[in-house]
């Protein structure tokens, strides 16, 4: 069996222009911020060196802004970050109560629009494979 270079190509490209977006600080943003179609998303560390945890989203809105940032609905970052998730590090915050400020004080973030549901899935473990977030586990690493 053997990898077609185009698409290792693309995939390639794709995440090299996603990492060169310039991170975004969480506190100054707002709900309207992030566009109701689907993408890709990954937090950082504040100083940009470590990728703490990719996901993908048809609707980067609501799982970005309003589950991962504010805990409405189901969020496996925050659920990762209490402890309640199987990941490749140990919980990093004990309560729910000082989750949203641990966030916003020790993580950026970038997303892009990615329309193409495939495209999205692909891009997505292709970045968890290459970039081994701490608390990301794509399908394709479990």
């Amino acid at each position: 069996m053997k990898i077609d270079t185009e698409w290792k190509n693309q995939l390639e490209g794709s995440l090299d222009h996603f990492l060169q977006l310039t991170p975004l600080i969480i506190n100054t943003l707002n709900r309207s911020d992030f566009p109701l179609t689907g993408g890709l998303y990954m937090f950082s560390r504040l100083d940009d060196k470590e990728c703490i945890y990719i996901g993908k989203s048809g609707n980067l809105r609501n799982r970005v802004f309003d589950a991962h940032l504010k805990g409405n609905g189901k969020s496996s970052f925050r659920n990762a970050l209490l402890g309640l998730k199987k990941t490749r590090k140990h919980a990093a915050v004990t309560t729910e109560e000082t989750l949203d400020d641990y966030i916003k004080t020790n993580y950026i973030l970038r997303f892009q629009e990615v329309t193409d549901i495939l495209y999205r899935g692909c891009l997505e473990d292709y970045a968890n494979a290459v970039l081994k977030p701490e608390y990301s586990v794509s399908l394709s690493m479990k």
